[in-house]
């Protein structure tokens, strides 16, 4: 009888500290995924602000750019403070109208202030694929563990849920969805 307890306080024993490393596993990646977001955050607002600066020297350069809607819409989403996925969507149609009212006006494309601008554009738009793709990596080992066995305890244990991923979405499927 002696042994039978013996073994069984040891699997027990087993038991809690692998739900202790699943417990630390659980809290690295909450700590990675935070420091995307953060990441994503700091990018997503200096993307803004460039649209939002983009936008006056446009409005300054010409007078038929000034009821440019743009710039409402930017003011509005900063108003607004969207979830961090609702922003990336609304920071891509903002974008895009940026870049089609260049396209329209090769006159834009010459101011060189426009110009260092769109290299930051491009810049941060690097930087924030490569902070949605560390943030999407880290999300599938996140909701791995929140679905697979022994971790799933942990996670009903202290609540962890799946998170959802960045989803790059193509604005001109959209669109046309939309349309039919």
């Amino acid at each position: 009888m002696y042994y039978v307890i013996v073994a069984l306080v040891a699997l027990l024993m087993i038991f809690v500290m692998i739900e202790i490393s699943y417990y630390n596993k659980f809290q690295l990646l909450y700590i990675k995924i935070s420091e995307a977001f953060n990441n994503i955050d700091i990018l997503f607002e200096k993307k803004l602000n460039l649209l939002e600066r983009s936008i006056h020297i446009i409005k300054d350069s010409n007078k038929k750019y000034k009821d440019v809607l743009i710039l409402d819409n930017l003011v509005k989403i900063k108003n607004q403070k969207p979830n961090r996925f609702d922003l990336n969507r609304e920071l891509m149609l903002a974008l895009r109208e940026y870049n089609s009212m260049l396209d329209l006006d090769k006159k834009l494309s010459e101011i060189e202030a426009l110009k260092n601008i769109n290299e930051d554009l491009v810049d941060i738009d690097n930087d924030l694929n490569a902070a949605k793709k560390y943030y999407n990596d880290t999300v599938v080992l996140h909701n791995h563990l929140v679905q697979s066995f022994p971790s799933n305890i942990v996670a009903k244990l202290f609540g962890y849920q799946k998170k959802d991923f960045f989803k790059e979405e193509k604005i001109e499927t959209l669109e046309i969805l939309k349309e039919n």
